[in-house]
């Protein structure tokens, strides 16, 4: 859909009474305003990557992904590397950089969680790792929650032209992480997530994304007249049809008991990896009592069912 700019130039007066201004101000205030609205409505993901091999590279792996972070006693990778050997899980992240010794036969993706304080040496130079070919923006900045970026959708848009946009030539650049549930879940600015992301496109002019990343917590159960699997993959799919780019899924998971979630898992990893415009999707989280044994030295129930289903 978009807006007529004669119409608009109609019904422009009656929001700006008590304001005076002359009609060329008038007709730029309507062309910003066209702009826009027209970037969200019809926003299609571009990109002026020169380097086409690399990203192609990017799209040839499994989906199948690990969110781990190096909370062990060896202070790395050991319980995303337990994954090893298991070929439908092809890469990981650990919600920053360095990689904390991923194996080699994972494609490690780093993330900017937040945004920094001033210029971030360290993130360009994971950037300009070799073999790096995707990096994930701001963790749910759309959130308030401890573990959330919280981040302005002006104030993320600016950041990303800033740390992201640079890069495009490189690899390829995620939207911000955002959690796509259907709620109203509210940022530092009381926007939900479609708002947000609204505002964040309007804001981030020029900028290229490859991919749309959003996160998804939901029962397992609903008890809404819809099964787990049958509301995720309705959220998967608005998702993609509202942001109109392939769809990386960073984190979800399925509140219930491991017989639960395994249930769920089976339903739902066939389907994604059946999906043309999902890419990418990592199950929360690699950690003990989750994919991970209470031991930490072995897959748990979960584990083997991500990995094997």
């Amino acid at each position: 859909m978009i807006l007529p700019r004669a119409l608009v130039l109609s019904v422009l007066p009656l929001l700006v009474i008590g304001e005076q201004f002359e009609i060329p101000a008038v007709e730029a205030i309507v062309d910003k305003v066209l702009h826009n609205y027209s970037k969200w409505v019809n926003f299609k993901g571009h990109s002026s990557h020169s380097d086409t091999a690399k990203r192609s590279a990017a799209t040839n792996v499994a989906k199948r992904g690990l969110a781990y972070n190096n909370n062990n006693p060896n202070n790395n990778a050991a319980y995303a590397n337990l994954f090893a050997g298991y070929p439908k899980v092809s890469w990981g992240y650990d919600w920053g950089y360095p990689s904390w010794g991923l194996g080699s036969n994972f494609e490690f993706v780093p993330m900017l969680w937040g945004l920094p304080s001033g210029s971030d040496p360290n993130w360009t130079a994971a950037v300009d790792t070799a073999g790096t070919l995707n990096i994930l923006g701001f963790n749910e900045p759309d959130l308030t929650y401890s573990g959330s970026a919280n981040i302005l959708p002006a104030n993320a848009a600016a950041g990303y032209k800033t740390y992201m946009e640079p890069f495009a030539a490189k690899v390829k650049i995620g939207m911000p992480n955002v959690l796509w549930n259907n709620v109203g879940s509210s940022s530092g600015g009381n926007y939900d997530t479609a708002q947000w992301t609204q505002y964040f496109l309007g804001n981030c002019t020029g900028c290229h994304f490859d991919f749309a990343a959003i996160h998804w917590y939901q029962d397992c159960d609903p008890g809404n007249g819809q099964s787990g699997p049958e509301w995720f993959q309705g959220n998967v799919t608005e998702a993609y049809q509202t942001l109109n780019l392939p769809i990386w899924i960073t984190e979800f998971e399925c509140y219930g008991s491991d017989a639960q979630q395994v249930t769920f898992l089976q339903q739902v990893l066939p389907w994604l990896d059946e999906q043309s415009y999902v890419e990418r999707y990592a199950y929360f989280g690699v950690f003990p009592d989750y994919l991970v044994n209470s031991a930490g030295n072995g897959l748990s129930n979960i584990g083997v069912a991500y990995a094997t289903t």
